[in-house]
């Protein structure tokens, strides 16, 4: 329906003129506001710059109470990422103005508005005309768009036009409104001079929230304050648009209880808090410039060393099918597969029609390793990795495991061609999963969450997914933790591959590109100390003396015991190509928890040690050890009664649980080093 089908449609129903039509759509109004005070906001006239999350629901909620003019300015046009939070992104909006849309979405509420457009948005040029004739402003721009809005802030100061700012923070909204004779926008967010753009948008968000609520629950690592992006949900910019909408009438309508900056309003439903105050001094306080000083050098530098790397897709309009661009990102995704202590025991060779992946036995000879099992789980991890690799590439992706029997490090070849399956969801996580050594909430997994992952592994039949919940299971694998985990620092061998496999520090982290940086085993500043300390064999030894390596074996417990659930993935048989398969589910289940928000770490003495033991026999260990794990056997088995541990392999166990993200990212080699034969 067009505007002069809309005054047709009211002409019909006895509405011919404005004032007619406020009487009758906004009589729910009265008793809120007088008559007088609904016709007075009729007149007001407001300046909204931005069409988006926050700005389209400003403009709606105020046609909605009754304001009759507006002043509107947006370049940019809908996408579909822009769903999740913004009024007017709808599928027959896709590529249209965000003004034009959001201007026929208020004429359909109200076809007797009065709008000046500006569609070629704010800018320094039409700051003026943009504020011309203004009661109030609302902001509605873009959280990065900075030195615009500090502009629009201090030229509205200039021409006595109050400007409210409410920003969606979490689930929250936070709120202040700048007034001609209160502080300046300037002088509370402390912003002068040459500064980083990093730096603005920092004390932008600090200042607009003094006592945050949202970052206990926020992931740190979706904000990317360089590259302008962050995390907003639409129950957030609802939230603000109606704060702001409030402050909006309290100031048209002259009501009492204004409160300009430096103060400062924050409700967040999600925790059900309401936080106000007064920051006097602005970003300039004490505690502020504390706070900066944290947000900027603990919790965003350790967000950034947690974002992973992920590389642009490659252009395939020019070079169709398997070109060199496509076959180095494939490369890349496999190398993010899962590996002990981050061994990458992995070659690739390219062939006439896709990919090959081959063990390398050199990279990991470790006593955990019994029999190269480990690092053949990390291989079908790869494999998986490719074939979703190249479904986002929309390539289709065959995996053929272990080819030919004469080529025993031969694990799979992958045949790509042309195919139009829909891309796997799972595909978006291969480059943010990751090993979190964090300590995890003790909240249980919904059932639907189980079920979702262990439907995640329908097309590999023979694995299975066992879950162990509740904190009397998880206290008895602790336990049986505890002593598995006891061994792995008594045991010189495995006590120096671990240590082999730490890089202490940065340079050797980014020289090698292998193994664990020390920051990514979250041991906290005495555990570093002792990791340093006992790093030589007879140090440990030494250690072991006075039972100290068993606080290490202690740390792991308390793993458990810090979790909602644990794991274990296993296969029909035990030979290299059922552990393929275990690989391939493994890191499908892996990926899965990326998707429902849930933290991993893998527990893998437990069944590598049960591998050895099977194997090569209990004599593979000393005999203290073979007592202690007579005792894991026993409590092991007990709590996964339905797996017939001399029969299925096991494949992987770990703890799982919602908690805090990663700090520090393990790095990858350069996936040429890893090619053969090219």
């Amino acid at each position: 329906m067009k505007y002069e089908d809309y005054l047709t449609h009211l002409n019909n129903l006895g509405i011919s003129d404005a004032n007619a039509y406020r009487d009758a759509a906004f009589s729910r109004n009265i008793g809120l506001f007088s008559p007088g005070e609904q016709e007075r906001l009729s007149t007001a006239r407001v300046a909204i710059p931005g069409m988006g999350g926050v700005g389209g629901l400003h403009l709606i909620n105020l046609v909605r109470t009754g304001i009759g003019r507006f002043n509107l300015a947006d370049f940019d046009r809908f996408e579909t990422v822009n769903v999740n939070r913004q009024y007017g992104a709808k599928v027959p909006a896709f590529g249209r103005a965000k003004l034009e849309v959001m201007i026929d979405e208020a004429l359909a509420v109200n076809p007797f508005l009065e709008i000046a457009p500006f569609p070629e948005g704010l800018t320094p040029q039409n700051l003026e005309s943009f504020l011309e004739g203004v009661d109030v402003v609302l902001d509605g721009l873009d959280f990065f768009q900075f030195d615009i809005r500090r502009n629009l802030f201090n030229t509205a100061r200039s021409m006595g036009i109050p400007v409210i700012t409410a920003g969606p923070l979490g689930f929250s909204s936070a709120l202040l409104v700048f007034t001609p004779d209160g502080m300046s926008f300037d002088d509370y967010f402390d912003v002068g001079g040459d500064m980083p753009d990093e730096d603005k948008y920092l004390r932008f968000a600090m200042g607009l929230a003094p006592r945050p609520t949202h970052i206990g629950y926020m992931d740190l690592s979706r904000v990317d304050l360089k590259g302008g992006k962050g995390p907003s949900l639409n129950i957030a910019c609802q939230l603000c648009a109606s704060l702001a909408a409030t402050e909006a009438v309290r100031i048209i309508l002259d009501r009492p209880g204004l409160r300009p900056a430096p103060h400062f309003l924050q409700y967040d439903p999600f925790l059900r808090r309401l936080r106000t105050g007064c920051l006097r001094c602005g970003n300039r306080a004490l505690t502020q410039r504390a706070k900066l000083w944290f947000v900027r050098n603990v919790l965003l530098k350790a967000a950034a060393g947690a974002r992973p790397d992920v590389p642009p897709l490659p252009d395939r309009s020019e070079a169709p099918g398997l070109s060199p661009a496509t076959l180095d990102y494939l490369v890349r995704a496999a190398v993010q597969a899962p590996s002990g202590d981050n061994a990458q025991p992995w070659k690739f060779r390219y062939s006439e029609k896709g990919l090959e992946v081959l063990l390398h036995r050199d990279s990991d000879r470790s006593f955990f390793n019994v029999r190269q099992t480990a690092s053949v789980i990390a291989c079908g991890a790869a494999v998986e990795n490719v074939v979703l690799a190249a479904n986002t590439l929309g390539l289709e992706a065959q995996a053929t495991l272990m080819p030919e029997a004469t080529q025993v490090d031969l694990m799979a070849s992958v045949r790509l061609e042309p195919g139009s399956s829909p891309m796997d969801p799972l595909a978006r996580y291969l480059w943010t999963r990751c090993t979190n050594r964090r300590p995890f909430s003790t909240r249980s997994l919904p059932d639907w969450t189980k079920d979702d992952l262990c439907g995640r592994i329908k097309d590999f039949p023979s694995a299975r997914l066992h879950f162990l919940e509740g904190q009397s299971q998880l206290r008895k694998l602790a336990r049986i933790i505890y002593l598995a985990d006891r061994i792995r620092t008594e045991h010189q061998g495995l006590h120096e591959h671990f240590t082999s496999m730490i890089r202490f520090d940065q340079k050797e982290a980014l020289a090698r590109r292998d193994g664990l940086p020390l920051p990514n085993l979250e041991a906290g500043a005495a555990g570093d100390i002792f990791l340093r300390m006992t790093r030589p064999w007879w140090a440990m030894r030494t250690a072991n003396t006075f039972g100290m390596g068993r606080m290490v074996a202690m740390h792991s417990a308390m793993g458990i015991l810090k979790s909602g659930a644990a794991g274990l993935v296993t296969v029909d048989g035990m030979d290299p190509h059922d552990f393929l398969v275990g690989g391939r589910a493994l890191q499908r289940v892996w990926l899965a928890m990326d998707h429902h928000g849930l933290q991993m770490q893998p527990m893998t003495a437990v069944t590598l040690f049960w591998l050895r033991w099977l194997w090569e026999g209990p004599e593979s260990f000393s005999a203290r050890h073979r007592k202690l794990l007579d005792k894991v056997w026993t409590g092991f088995q007990a709590l996964f009664p339905d797996v017939d541990f001399r029969s299925r392999g096991l494949v992987m166990l770990f703890r799982t649980g919602y908690g805090p993200g990663i700090r520090h990212r393990t790095l990858r080699k350069d996936p040429e080093i890893f090619l053969q034969n090219v």
